[in-house]
């Protein structure tokens, strides 16, 4: 996990994150040898973190600006819903495909427009809206699919999407990786990154600078929409069909890379750099739990325990850099 003293000022890191990743590698090469380590295994892992990935860019937006968005899986449920079904009802053909792909990515930002509106119109922790939202979009997704898996095999721009290569690499992973560099520039040069940062470092300063914090606010949220629908069409058409179910549970996984990659909940910190190893690490654990056999239930056990002890470290770093003075157990106790 990075904990950053400051936005963007390069400071060494609390946890080597790198570090963390290739001792995974490590590990796991020793324990499964000739599976893990192997061409196709990490194919795997990289096609599986790039949803995540592609939702991570957007994201992290909401995190620096002190909020959060727990509606991204059913925003890219949605969206993924939508882009197949207009698909299928322009008989397969290109020019309904880029329809529903757009009309999907609309959805996406809409959906990311709503909850800021919500949040920074009417006060409302953005906690709440988000999970409100959560399971308002996620029935619209269960009513326009019919509770049904919608399956799309014809389809020649959705085909491609999904399984086509650009110099041999899979274009969800080329995608995602154009998608990263965009949000680094984005955050490290252009003066709405800095706007986020400081709206979400020092809120109060950065409305008396005359600068909207609800605009901004607003904004981080439709970024944020909008790369969850960018996921969900990429997910629907990778797996070439789309069901209200697809993206249950990706907030959470991008949650964790985003706080095991030094993002703090607090908001003001954190980078995208620093989000990725929390992503590689999170990809690798997760292909390493199934290599080794552990049932999904301590899977989900392992992620939430990552995330609080996560979250405890950021606290303990901002805590020592702040100068506070801890209690210790020992301190509460002689209290008493």
């Amino acid at each position: 996990m990075k904990i950053l003293k400051g936005k963007g000022d390069g400071k060494k890191s609390f946890f080597q994150l790198p570090l963390i990743v290739v001792a995974l590698i490590v590990i796991m090469t020793i324990w499964k040898p000739g599976i893990f380590l192997t061409p196709s295994n990490f194919l795997s892992i990289l096609l599986s973190i790039c949803i995540y990935g592609i939702m991570m860019c957007g994201t992290i937006f909401p995190l620096l600006n002190g909020g959060i968005d727990l509606s991204i899986g059913s925003t890219a449920a949605l969206s993924g819903c939508v882009t197949i079904l207009i698909t299928m009802a322009g008989n397969y053909t290109p020019a309904a495909s880029l329809l529903g792909i757009l009309a999907g990515i609309g959805v996406g930002a809409l959906c990311g427009a709503v909850n800021g509106l919500v949040s920074s119109l009417f006060g409302i922790p953005a906690f709440i809206v988000t999970l409100a939202s959560s399971n308002i979009v996620l029935g619209i997704a269960q009513s326009i699919s019919n509770q049904r898996t919608i399956t799309c095999l014809h389809s020649e721009v959705i085909n491609w999407i999904g399984t086509g290569k650009i110099l041999g690499i899979p274009f969800p992973v080329v995608f995602f990786v154009l998608l990263l560099v965009f949000t680094w520039w984005v955050l490290k040069y252009t003066r709405f990154g800095r706007y986020a940062y400081a709206a979400g470092g020092n809120p109060k300063a950065t409305q008396f600078s005359g600068i909207s914090t609800k605009k901004i606010q607003i904004a981080t949220y439709l970024i944020s929409g909008t790369t969850a629908a960018l996921a969900g069409i990429v997910l629907s058409c990778f797996n070439r069909q789309a069901v209200y179910t697809q993206a249950s549970g990706y907030d959470g996984d991008v949650l964790v890379a985003l706080v095991v990659g030094g993002v703090s909940m607090a908001g003001g910190e954190g980078k995208i750099t620093g989000a990725i190893f929390g992503l590689m690490i999170l990809g690798i654990l997760n292909n390493a739990m199934v290599l080794i056999g552990i049932d999904a239930i301590y899977q989900n056990l392992v992620k939430g325990l990552l995330v609080i002890v996560a979250v405890a470290l950021d606290v303990y770093a901002r805590n020592k850099n702040s100068g506070l003075k801890r209690k210790t157990l020992r301190s509460i106790f002689s209290k008493g």
